[in-house]
């Protein structure tokens, strides 16, 4: 993988991983997680897109929630 693309990568899971995070504790609502989903750039690189990022938020929340790399967050 490219240097930039890794880059961006790490970027993505980093500011989604705290996004979802602020989710399962409570901190945001789903809507905000959503909305903040939305404007992460290079999410897609994560494996979330509008069609399943209310599976990953719920996911998530009852702990069952496995990022792209097969980490149980």
């Amino acid at each position: 993988m490219g240097k930039v693309k890794s880059w961006a990568w790490d970027c993505a899971e980093e500011q989604s991983d705290d996004i979802i995070k602020s989710y399962v504790d409570g901190k945001i609502s789903k809507e905000k997680a959503i909305i903040d989903l939305s404007n992460v750039d290079n999410l897609d690189l994560v494996g979330i897109d509008e069609y399943n990022v209310d599976e990953v938020l719920d996911d998530a929340l009852s702990g069952t929630y496995v990022n792209k790399e097969g980490v149980l967050q």
